[in-house]
């Protein structure tokens, strides 16, 4: 047998397999944008009201040196029931400099929870209740 009716058929079905890729990842290329992407979290249409509160019992002092004040800072915080974003206002420890790390979840009773926690020991727990409730609690002040 000859080398080209060997090799003819193997090359006939390589061609066939990469026709048939491109044609299916044309089709996904069409699918993706609308069905497959993230919808990207848009500003909260309520006005939110929040609650402060510090718990300071049975918690470990995240600084343990008050030399230098806390640091004003606003966290953009994704609310997880509705995939909007709220701007909440924290005050931070100095020491707490780098980033944090973020759990979101749905809770109880239709509540949003979302946890930033700093290295250091600080953690910031906010709670969306229903009616536009935002409690922040701080916890390692």
């Amino acid at each position: 047998m000859n080398y080209l009716t060997k090799t003819l058929p193997m090359l006939v079905a390589v061609a066939v397999l990469l026709v048939s890729a491109g044609q299916a990842t044309a089709a996904n290329k069409n699918l993706e944008p609308s069905c497959c992407a993230p919808e990207p979290p848009t500003p909260c249409c309520y006005d939110p009201c929040f609650h402060y509160k510090t718990h300071k019992l049975f918690v470990k002092k995240a600084c343990p040196c008050d030399c230098c004040p806390p640091v004003e800072a606003v966290l953009q915080v994704v609310d997880p029931r509705c995939n909007c974003f709220v701007d909440v206002p924290i005050c931070l420890p100095s020491c707490c400099t780098d980033l944090p790390t973020i759990d979101s979840r749905c809770g109880l009773f239709h509540r949003g929870i979302v946890e930033y926690e700093w290295c250091c020991g600080f953690k910031v727990k906010m709670v969306f209740r229903p009616g536009g409730h935002v409690d922040v609690h701080y916890y390692g002040l």
